[in-house]
This record gives structure tokens, C-alpha cells and sequence, in this order.
């Protein structure tokens, strides 16, 4: 509480959509709507009792509208602000702050209205889940309309004053020297703002283009190193590190590539990404990786270049696996949650939305026969898998009997099966154990 003033002076693009996708998640699989009439105060430096009151909802609308007016012009494009996500691209001309936007915010801001609009549909608040709706709409629009272009997303661009766009981290940029930006591109097909074919396409990119030993890595290559001056983003040209979003392969980034493969049902290529983030018999997936801590996880896998120079000259040889990898950072912030979500949603593919069960694991065939025991509708069920084909459920029995279902949506390949809750429960026997069996093809 004495430190509370203790404040940075400005955040990042991306910063305001987290906590309005954050509850928009929450009130999805909660159904919670009286927390939105809840009051809590804005910040005060001088202390909770002298901000202003506000419910929740009100503190959303405020958010909103902060996001309403930081758009590139005549645009429902996200501007950059002071960065997004990557905290090496932090702009160094503050006027690219209001000029440049990130494709990847696109896609944050994106699924905030799609989930914000999802979740006030399911509580019955219709005409504010339309406004969002339609919102969302518009911004689809404008990022298929000004930052897909030739077929290829781009990292960025830059908006001109006389109305000219630069591409740049896209095979049309002749500043950089990058060409592929793997963030929007993976975002873009976990909220379906890709068509099916689109999607493919860029995935082959990201094989072709965005991928080494380890995985899935940022670019397709490093920002050139400066030592001095800055010309477009601060850390990334001036950093003498080469790991992290420096060295490109981002466990994080990784991870959520993971997630877009069981996304479009690519299962083999799905658990092999998993396994590349897991440090337990890392080697047999990763070769050239270095001796690791086997009970951490690593926020990074960094080529070891003796200094930023040699890394952009050779850079080739990490695709080449001839380069050893080094393990980053040790226990490091959000990374385990989001691969343990990974594996309980789209692995074994059990979550909750809501008064709904959605069971849609995504497995290869190896996997056939799999068990597990998971928590599920406040107590634990033994889960078995029989596994013919590698995603979209044909049959789920729970304590041997079939469970009616309905499919879920997806655009890029057969979607789960939605049981709801109160069936489930239902079926459940007074005193357990519970058995739920799945069946893929």
C-alpha cells in the first residue's frame, strides 16, 4: 500500500485489452453478472478512499473508450502507443506511436469484443453484445482490407501522413530485412479471423519461414543490430542480449502456436510443439538444446552466438540445428499456466463454458488409450481415450453411457462435443468414481 504511487508513466498498446478479456473470460465460464454492478474505485495516488467510485461496467465502458480513441485514423486499427506484446519493438520515433499499428493488437482487440460479445449474449444483455458485435465486424474488415496483404499479414504498418502504408516485418518491407512475424499470424487463427484457406497458408509460412529445432520462433530472422542510434524499434536494435524476443524463439509464442495447431486439428504437429516446450527428455526433441534444469520452465530457447553480430550473419545455422540452444529464463511468469491450459483444454480438451462441457481433445493416434483424472464439475473423473482419428468426438459415455451432444463451432475442422452441465452432473453417480469416455473417429 506505500508503494502505490510507484507507477510507470505509460504502458504499452496492449495493456488496456487484458483485463477487459480477462473478465470477459470470467464472465463466460461464470455467468457472474452482478459483478459487473459491483463498485470499486479508479486508482488514486492518495490512496483506494479518495478514487472514484465506479461499478465495473463503467470501468469497462471507460475502457472502451480509451481503446475507441487510440485508432489509427479514419481506421478501426489499433495504434502502437508505446508497444505491444514484444517489449523489444518499442517504438523510437514517438510519433510512430500514433502512425504504426500492430497486426497482433488487431487481434487482441478482436477477441476482446468477440468474447466480450459472447459472454453478454449468454447473460442476456442482447443489445450491448450486438454493439460489440458489430464492432468487431468492422475491425475484421479493415485488418483484412489494410494489413493482409499479397496473402501474407503483416507485422506492422506504418500509416503515412500523405495516406501511403509501409509493410514492415512482411515480404514487401525493404526497411528491415524481416519478412514473416509469426504473432498475428497464429492470433489471427485461434480467433478465427482467418478463412480456412488463409489459415493453411499461413501455417505453411510459419513451417517454411518460423520455425527451428525448438519451435516457433518470432521472426524469420533478427532486426540488424545498431549499437547506437535507434532508428524504428529501441531494444531490438540496440540490445546487446541475444535471447528472448531478441533471440526470437519465445516460449510463450511457442506455446500459443501449440494452441493453434490443435486449433485446426493438426495433432501430430500439435503434441510434438508441446513437447519441444516441456524440459523433461528435452533432447530427444530439441538435439542441439543444452543441458537443462529438468523441473523448470523456460521463458526462452537462445541460440548461443557469441554477440548480436555473429547471430545475424549465422542465423541460418539455428534452422540448421548446428548452433547450440541455451535454456532462458527459469520459472518465469505466465508460461507454465498457459501450457498446463494447453494441455487440459486442448489435449485431453475438457473446459467449461458457462452451463456448458465442451469435450473436444485434439490426439494423436499414438496416444490411443490414453487416461487421466481430472477435475471436472467439483470432483474427479477418471477420463479414457480411444483415439481413431486425431480430433471432433464421435461418442462420449459417462459411467458407460452415452452422453447426447450437439457440435461445437469451428471453421477449420470438425468441432467438440457440448454436453450441458446439468446433464452432466446428473449422470454422475452419489458417490464416485466417475468414468467419462471419449471416442475420436
Amino acid at each position: 500500500e506505500r508503494e502505490r504511487a510507484i507507477r510507470a508513466g505509460d504502458s504499452h498498446g496492449d495493456i488496456v485489452f487484458w483485463p477487459l478479456l480477462a473478465l470477459a473470460q470470467y464472465l463466460q465460464a461464470t455467468q457472474d453478472v452482478t459483478l459487473l454492478d459491483e463498485s470499486v474505485s479508479f486508482f488514486s495516488a492518495t490512496g483506494a478512499a479518495q478514487g472514484e467510485q465506479a461499478t465495473i461496467w463503467q470501468h469497462v465502458e471507460r475502457a472502451l473508450a480509451v481503446i475507441h480513441r487510440r485508432r489509427i485514423a479514419s481506421t478501426e486499427l489499433a495504434a502502437f502507443g508505446h508497444g505491444d506484446w514484444n517489449d523489444s519493438l518499442q517504438p523510437a520515433d514517438p510519433r510512430m506511436r500514433e502512425r504504426l499499428c500492430s497486426a497482433w493488437t488487431v487481434t487482441l482487440h478482436y477477441q476482446v469484443l468477440t468474447t466480450l460479445a459472447a459472454a453478454l449474449h449468454g447473460l442476456g444483455r442482447a443489445q450491448q453484445a450486438a454493439r460489440f458485435a458489430a464492432i468487431a465486424l468492422r475491425v475484421r474488415h479493415d485488418f483484412e482490407r489494410l494489413l493482409l496483404t499479397d496473402g501474407i499479414v503483416t507485422g506492422y504498418a506504418l500509416f503515412e501522413d500523405d495516406g501511403r502504408m509501409q509493410y514492415l516485418l512482411h515480404p514487401r518491407d525493404s526497411t528491415t530485412g524481416v519478412r514473416y512475424s509469426l504473432l498475428p499470424m497464429i492470433h489471427a487463427v485461434l480467433n478465427d479471423m482467418f478463412s480456412p484457406q488463409q489459415a493453411r497458408q499461413h501455417l505453411g509460412v510459419i513451417r517454411r519461414h518460423l520455425t527451428g529445432p525448438d519451435g516457433a520462433r518470432l521472426f524469420d530472422r533478427p532486426l540488424r543490430y545498431h549499437g547506437g542510434p535507434q532508428k524504428l524499434f529501441q531494444r531490438a536494435e540496440t540490445s546487446c542480449f541475444f535471447g528472448r524476443e531478441i533471440g526470437l524463439m519465445y516460449t510463450h509464442a511457442h506455446l500459443r502456436y501449440a494452441e493453434a495447431l490443435a486449433h485446426v486439428g493438426e495433432s501430430e504437429a500439435f503434441f510434438a510443439a508441446l513437447c519441444r516446450a516441456h524440459p523433461v527428455g528435452l533432447n530427444e526433441h530439441v538435439p542441439p538444446a543444452d543441458l537443462r534444469q529438468a523441473n523448470c520452465y523456460f521463458s526462452s530457447s537462445d541460440a548461443a552466438f557469441f554477440d548480436r553480430y555473429q547471430a545475424y550473419d549465422e542465423y541460418a545455422r539455428v534452422a540448421a540445428g548446428t548452433v547450440r540452444l541455451d535454456g532462458g529464463w527459469r520459472i518465469y511468469s505466465s508460461g507454465p499456466g498457459i501450457a498446463l491450459g494447453i494441455i487440459m483444454r486442448c489435449l485431453l480438451g475438457i473446459r467449461r463454458e458457462g452451463a456448458t462441457l465442451v469435450f473436444d481433445p485434439v490426439l494423436p493416434t499414438a496416444l490411443d488409450g490414453l487416461r487421466a483424472r481430472v477435475p471436472l464439475a467439483g470432483r474427479e473423473i477418471d477420463v479414457s481415450y480411444r483415439v481413431r482419428a486425431d480430433h471432433g468426438p464421435t461418442a462420449v459415455r459417462l459411467n458407460g453411457r452415452a452422453l447426447a451432444f450437439i457440435r461445437g463451432p469451428n471453421p477449420y475442422r470438425t468441432g467438440g462435443a457440448m454436453v450441458p452441465l446439468a446433464e452432466f452432473t446428473a449422470r454422475c453417480s452419489a458417490n464416485g468414481p466417475d468414468s467419462l469416455e471419449i471416442d475420436l473417429g
